[in-house]
């Protein structure tokens, strides 16, 4: 009877113990489960940040300052590999001005040259995606000198151009049309005697252009008319050796 207790004793000692190896096995398990789930997790998010980085540096740089006649870098940042476009509005329609098909550099840079002063238009695109516009401001950088003048288009339609060496505010500006000829095509511009005249902000080294119409005023009896005379900028003239524009009453 005695040895029959024993013998129980001993084997529920051996099941217990069993009970609680397996316990501990299950729980190894587990722990080794969870680290391999977050070595999992970890790794996914470390690639989901790797593709966020790559898309975040996707970037087209335009100089804060571009000088006429000087060639400028411009740069894009974006993977190797990436289709690079830029294009320029030019009479009209976008111009190819650059483009890669596939990047050799995290960065790639390219040179452009404005002949003048003035604000242009580019467009670029990175990868497939569609066209980004943005504007480019070109300066003088070396200053300018002051000039005016003008040219015949023919049929009695004239052109002045004037470029101012410095920036004016209100600058003051007339044009003397003599001998009362008429004049069309200077909108916004008030009239006073034989004068059209209009005040303005200038800007240095950029061009002003106006083109008008001038007919003459042939009621008397000289054999031409004086339809041009002099153009004044706050009360200086600006004519230097320029000859009066003359149209003929015959």
């Amino acid at each position: 009877m005695k040895n029959q207790f024993t013998s129980r004793i001993v084997k529920l000692t051996f099941a217990f113990m069993f009970v609680l190896i397996a316990s501990s096995c299950s729980q190894d398990d587990e722990s080794m489960d969870a680290a391999v789930l977050a070595k999992e997790i970890n790794s996914e998010i470390a690639a989901k940040g790797a593709k966020m980085s790559i898309a975040a540096v996707e970037t087209f740089t335009v100089p804060n300052e571009v000088c006429a006649g000087d060639a400028t870098d411009f740069c894009f940042e974006a993977p190797i590999g990436t289709n690079l476009q830029v294009q320029q509005w030019i009479a009209g329609d976008w111009v190819q001005v650059y483009q890669i098909s596939k990047s050799t550099s995290v960065n790639t840079c390219f040179q452009l040259t404005f002949a003048n002063a003035g604000a242009y238009q580019l467009r670029y695109k990175i990868g497939s995606g569609g066209f980004t516009e943005v504007p480019v401001t070109v300066v003088n950088c070396g200053g300018c000198e002051e000039s005016f003048n003008y040219v015949s288009n023919g049929g009695g339609s004239y052109t002045f151009t004037y470029i101012p060496a410095e920036d004016m505010t209100d600058a003051e500006l007339v044009f003397t049309f003599a001998q009362g000829s008429y004049v069309s095509g200077l909108v916004g511009w008030s009239t006073l005697g034989v004068t059209m005249q209009k005040t303005m902000n200038l800007t240095a080294c950029i061009a002003y252009t106006w083109t008008v119409l001038l007919t003459p005023n042939c009621n008397g009896n000289s054999s031409q008319s004086n339809l041009w005379t002099d153009f004044k900028v706050n009360n200086v003239s600006k004519k230097n050796t320029l000859t009066n524009i003359v149209a003929s009453c015959n």
